[in-house]
């Protein structure tokens, strides 16, 4: 097994289980919303880049009846934390809606540094670890 292999799937469980705590629609209170997880594989676009690309964020939550997009999420993982995925997908994302990242503890500053640079508007940025004994820990910065 690769390095990238491990974090892909590290990555694609920690998408999962930020989408089953943080976004567990529908529910009693929001019927009308719907949460879609686009990992491991994509199922739902939010709209296209400038380069024609689809646009997948992790998670994306729409409101029902029709498929308006409420919110989504991108997750990243301390090495996802850079340049790339601020040009390439975080800008694109904040662009068609409310963009929540969750970033790893320890990668606020970066984060922040990132969206300044590049003009990216966030609705939120959220911290997630896992901690032995309790799971997934996420808090919003």
């Amino acid at each position: 097994m690769t390095l990238r292999y491990l974090r892909d799937q590290r990555h694609d469980a920690t998408v999962q289980e930020i989408a089953r705590v943080k976004f567990p629609y529908p529910n009693d209170d929001h019927p009308e919303l719907e949460t879609i997880v686009n990992e491991p594989e994509p199922k739902v676009s939010v709209g296209h880049a400038d380069d024609g690309s689809e646009l997948f964020p992790d998670i994306v939550v729409l409101r029902r009846p029709g498929l308006w997009l409420e919110m989504m999420a991108e997750v990243e993982t301390r090495d996802t934390v850079n340049e790339e995925s601020a040009q390439r997908e975080w800008l694109p994302f904040s662009r068609v809606g409310r963009l929540y990242l969750y970033v790893p503890v320890g990668t606020v500053e970066e984060t922040k540094r990132l969206c300044k640079k590049y003009g990216i508007k966030v609705a939120g940025i959220r911290t997630w670890r896992f901690r032995p004994v309790w799971g997934l820990e996420v808090v919003e910065v």
